[in-house]
């Protein structure tokens, strides 16, 4: 299956539920609480400014085709603010959709086949999917179809709506694990026996305040099982879970709670009923998602100095001969709507397996030749500056952070340009950190992937002489790998206004000794924690308001960073 399909019930009658409830709610009918909840199950989180609201977009596990893009993009210029926003899930958010938009909005994307629904609120939400899925080297088997199909069955059913909280669950091809299915609820990563497909299994993992590694439980699950499993989780999960504390309501603490081996026990009595219950329980996957035309492998074309780096960095070779895939790196995942057109229209024969997103919010080309590949170039480059830089720019990630959402205390977006311009004054060779992560969350829900980060913030609020200034805990050393997965441990902390040239100086001291350390994480293991500890006790004071009040906003922001505070709203949580 190559995409999933949005039933009837949700087309129609969950469609005609929104409308009369945004409707009541206009006619002050419907409580504003209670729209909020009806709301965010479809995707839309109302904004800092009043009335604007953002629509999150289920893809097809982080694939959309050429057709897609081309019509999100004119929702963006209609509707929104021109603007695509990647999500670290590969999703796409637009924003300041305004409110009498909002019917329209998720109406005209069920024309594109996409929806909205169960992309918000205390839902099976968007399922992950590996965006190097069926083409990278190391890919077991393409998990595409299993992602969609699974995508289109937990839509039909009522109770995917209806949990304690939210529900993830991630497809990885390989055991590199580019969804981490290693630290979600439910996390599949592709293997084999023999010739059988099969999954790995990962359960009650998950990043927030309390993050939590998942617990493998299966070194083989057969494939066409992917369903039945999910679906007892969930209904352990929607039985089980707690109802009156949404702070502990996620599937990791009902596992501290009863214990994993509780919990398992409880899947298996459910997989058991599900098996003697229902007959529809199995994912059938007649053919691969990926047909591509037999290509003989040739010589590069003849290209110039620059392109030549853009390859070097971006460009890979897939594992069927003579097809390309390049990450285009999106400054803070955002795709201007005019150039997703430009791109969607130059890509309208390809194949529609060619667009993909990835959770470092960035978009991926796949199934292109060389030729074509080249020809995009000067398109890529236009929108995506960064893709004319080393990768470690393009790589780092940022939550909207306070900017938009009401449950932000950092600007991580703002900080990031900040840390990009700084590194680009000095005078070091970012090509040695080629896919170094640096990965930032507004506050400690983890919306940036702080935790899987090689080096990670997540905002906090920090004060002088009673005057609070923005600041961030710092984590470093995560490991994202089947089998070795751990998060990045929390060490010092620092002040947002200190952020680029710590970030800057922590770099520099890896570089100096990376030819004796295998990996960052190696270095941080060693000696390389008392070090940053070392560099953030550098910056460890701010200067007084009276001497220089610029410590005392955040980046991006012409406010107070006390001002902002009392902006932010009792939260609608993602």
């Amino acid at each position: 299956m190559s995409h999933y399909v949005i039933p009837d019930s949700v087309l129609k009658n969950d469609f005609d539920f929104l409308v009369k409830s945004w409707q009541d709610f206009k006619n002050k009918k419907l409580d504003e609480a209670t729209f909020k909840t009806i709301r965010v199950s479809y995707g839309i989180y109302e904004q800092r400014e009043k009335n604007t609201y953002m629509v999150r977009i289920k893809t097809h596990s982080g694939q959309i085709t050429p057709k897609q893009l081309l019509g999100i993009s004119k929702l963006a210029d209609k509707y929104a603010n021109k603007s695509l926003h990647i999500t670290t899930r590969g999703g796409i958010q637009l924003h300041y959709v305004a409110f009498e938009n909002l019917c329209v909005v998720t109406q005209e994307l069920h024309k594109l086949g996409l929806s909205g629904r169960g992309s918000g609120g205390n839902c099976v939400r968007g399922i992950v999917g590996d965006a190097l899925s069926g083409i990278a080297k190391d890919d077991v088997f393409d998990v595409q179809p299993y992602a969609n199909a699974l995508t289109s069955k937990m839509l039909e059913l009522k109770d995917s709506f209806t949990l304690p909280r939210k529900f993830k669950i991630s497809f990885s091809s390989s055991r590199a694990d580019r969804a981490t299915a290693t630290i979600t609820d439910v996390g599949f990563i592709a293997t084999k026996k023999g010739n059988k497909k099969g999954f790995i299994v990962y359960i009650a993992g998950g990043m927030g305040s309390k993050s939590r590694l998942g617990h493998k439980i299966l070194d083989f699950l057969p494939a066409k099982e992917c369903f039945l499993f999910a679906q007892a989780v969930k209904q352990v999960f929607d039985k089980h879970g707690n109802r009156e504390n949404k702070h502990s309501a996620r599937l990791r603490f009902l596992a501290d709670k009863i214990g994993i081996e509780e919990l398992v026990s409880l899947i298996e009595q459910e997989i058991h009923h599900l098996k003697e219950t229902s007959k529809d329980w199995e994912i059938k996957i007649s053919k691969s998602s990926i047909k591509l035309p037999r290509l003989e492998q040739q010589a590069l074309p003849k290209i110039t100095k620059e392109e030549k780096l853009w390859w070097n960095r971006f460009v890979g070779e897939q594992k069927q001969d003579g097809y390309f895939y390049v990450k285009v790196p999106l400054t803070l995942g955002d795709i201007p709507y005019k150039s997703a057109e430009k791109l969607a229209n130059a890509l309208k024969g390809a194949n529609p397996h060619c667009i993909s997103f990835g959770q470092n919010q960035n978009l991926y080309l796949r199934n292109l030749s060389a030729e074509i590949l080249l020809k995009l170039y000067p398109i890529i480059t236009e929108f995506s500056p960064q893709s004319k830089l080393a990768s470690l720019f393009g790589d780092m990630v940022a939550c909207t952070g306070a900017a938009t959402c009401q449950l932000g205390i950092a600007r991580p977006r703002g900080a990031i340009q900040e840390i990009e311009r700084y590194l680009l004054e000095k005078n070091i060779d970012l090509d040695k950190l080629q896919g170094f992560r640096i990965q930032l969350s507004g506050c400690p829900n983890s919306c940036g992937n702080h935790f899987t980060a090689n080096l990670g913030f997540f905002g906090k609020i920090q004060r002088q002489n009673g005057i609070p200034y923005p600041a961030y805990n710092v984590v470093a050393g995560g490991i994202i790998k089947e089998g070795k997965t751990r998060f990045a441990k929390k060490i010092t902390q620092i002040a947002a206004f200190y952020l680029p040239e710590f970030v800057y100086k922590v770099l520099v001291e890896f570089l100096k000794v990376q030819k004796r350390f295998k990996t960052f994480e190696s270095w941080v293991d060693s000696k390389g924690e008392d070090e940053i500890i070392k560099i953030a006790q550098s910056f460890e004071k701010i200067p007084d308001f009276a001497e220089n009040p610029r410590p005392y906003y955040d980046w991006g922001s012409e406010e107070l960073f006390s001002d902002s505070l009392k902006k932010n709203g009792i939260g609608e949580e993602n």
